[in-house]
């Protein structure tokens, strides 16, 4: 049989201590909870926006790569296809190709090129230029001899990448090799480029004004150059 006192005692329940020290371990408990998902949650933008950046920065350089695998095609021996111009800093190249037998302006496409031997084709020159103001990379179509020459381009431009940022070790965002693996700063000398590495590194958001960046490389050659 229950002693009375005991009786007593456990029908008065928790004492006020005794619920405020319960509640302390909750509230630390769910802070600890909240904390861990939180992190889990910056994390997981962290990740997906790095995985961003190397996306697009490796589609960007693929798809300049691929247009510069062109540079030089001249089937005919007759259009004087090449490289025109290449700026010291490495944020500018022009090239031009014998890719496209529809002239500017007119109706149809390229899906099946014909050489004919001239460069007045769609797409058949191509300027690349990186705008460090801007942050973005732009491709133009027929730039005119207004800014050849200089660190702009003209003629029908869009951007073809934002958020560009420096390259680490102020890498350039083209490099020019010769055929020895040396580097062509000088527009003069772009007849003896054979190689371009184009290295570009492109930022993302990840949540609370905080960035990440990744940087990709890719080195092209140039395989209807010096043949």
């Amino acid at each position: 049989m229950m002693d009375p006192t005991d009786r007593q005692a456990a029908s008065r329940g928790f004492t006020v201590v005794e619920l405020l020290v319960a509640l302390g371990l909750a509230a630390v408990v769910f802070g600890l909870i909240v904390s861990f998902f939180a992190n889990m949650g910056r994390s997981t933008t962290t990740q997906n926006a790095a995985a961003a950046a190397q996306q697009t920065a490796r589609a960007g350089v693929d798809f300049m790569a691929q247009e510069l695998r062109l540079a030089g095609l001249d089937p005919l021996s007759s259009a004087g296809a090449g490289i025109e111009e290449i700026s010291p800093a490495g944020i500018k190249i022009r090239f031009t190709s014998d890719s496209c037998n529809v002239k500017v302006g007119d109706s149809g496409t390229c899906e099946n090129p014909e050489p004919d031997g001239k460069l007045d084709g769609k797409n058949e020159r191509v300027t690349y230029l990186y705008r460090a103001t801007n942050r973005d990379i732009h491709r133009c179509l027929y730039e005119t001899v207004a800014t050849f020459g200089s660190g702009a381009s003209d003629g029908s431009c869009m951007p073809l990448l934002d958020q560009v940022e420096p390259n680490p070790g102020n890498v350039p965002l083209f490099m020019f090799l010769d055929g020895n693996g040396v580097q062509i700063t000088d527009n003069g000398q772009r007849g003896e480029i054979r190689t371009v590495l184009i290295t570009l590194t492109v930022q993302e958001p990840a949540g609370r004004s905080k960035t990440v960046t990744r940087t990709y490389s890719s080195r092209v050659r140039l395989r209807n150059i010096g043949l």
